[in-house]
């Protein structure tokens, strides 16, 4: 799956999480946030926050954010 845009939920003290995914015009809405983790990534040295998401449509999906 090709997701085009992420929408992010800004929750208490900035904390962020993915909220929903639009794949073209169609919105499909994270469900459960399975797995949620901070790494350093070695190659580049930035912080990334990756979360591994259900989907409404029943697919599980991983999301990759970097972190300012």
């Amino acid at each position: 799956m090709k997701v085009d845009r992420i929408e992010y939920y800004a929750g208490y003290k900035g904390e962020e999480r993915p909220l929903a995914v639009y794949v073209g015009e169609e919105r499909i809405e994270v469900i459960k946030i399975i797995l949620q983790q901070r790494v350093l990534d070695s190659l580049s040295g930035r912080l990334k926050e990756i979360f591994d998401c259900l989907l409404a449509n029943g697919e599980k999906i991983k999301i990759e954010r970097e972190l300012d």
